[in-house]
């Protein structure tokens, strides 16, 4: 479960990132993508043992 949470959290800055160049409402947009990414990686770090960790 480890790389599917870390793979979401690694679009979540992808898209933040994407939104900071394209969206009218940059920092709000980036924020909000940016924290779901932090979450993601939180999850992914407390729901997984270090053996399926890359």
């Amino acid at each position: 479960m480890y790389r599917y949470y870390m793979g979401i959290a690694i679009m979540a800055l992808i898209f933040a990132s994407f939104g900071i160049l394209l969206s009218e409402h940059a920092a709000a947009y980036a924020t909000i993508l940016l924290g779901f990414a932090g979450a993601f990686m939180a999850i992914a770090f407390i729901t997984s043992g270090p053996e399926s960790r890359w």
